[in-house]
């Protein structure tokens, strides 16, 4: 078991996946669920140079372990996934 904190001083009763944004993070681009970085402007970065063939894969997510500042978050994209949380 781990725990988990929503970012918010806002007590959430029902969580409703139609209130997720595309295009931010995750999204609604995934199913079931992610773990992954935040993306800021020095990811961006490393997502342009695998995009453009500068990096392999390995490398991007080599590069990503070392970056300082990267913060990782999970994104519970389907009802099933959403099922596995037990609020606390």
């Amino acid at each position: 078991m781990i725990k988990l904190y929503h970012g918010s001083t806002v007590d959430i009763e029902h969580i409703d996946l139609l209130k997720s944004r595309p295009n931010k993070d995750f999204g609604r681009g995934f199913y079931d669920i992610v773990y992954g970085p935040i993306a800021n402007d020095r990811v961006g970065v490393q997502i342009g140079k695998y995009e453009a063939g500068d990096i392999t894969l390995d490398q991007f997510l080599e590069n990503l372990k070392y970056m300082k500042g990267v913060t990782f978050q999970y994104y519970f994209g389907t009802e099933r996934a959403i099922a596995k949380l037990t609020k606390i």
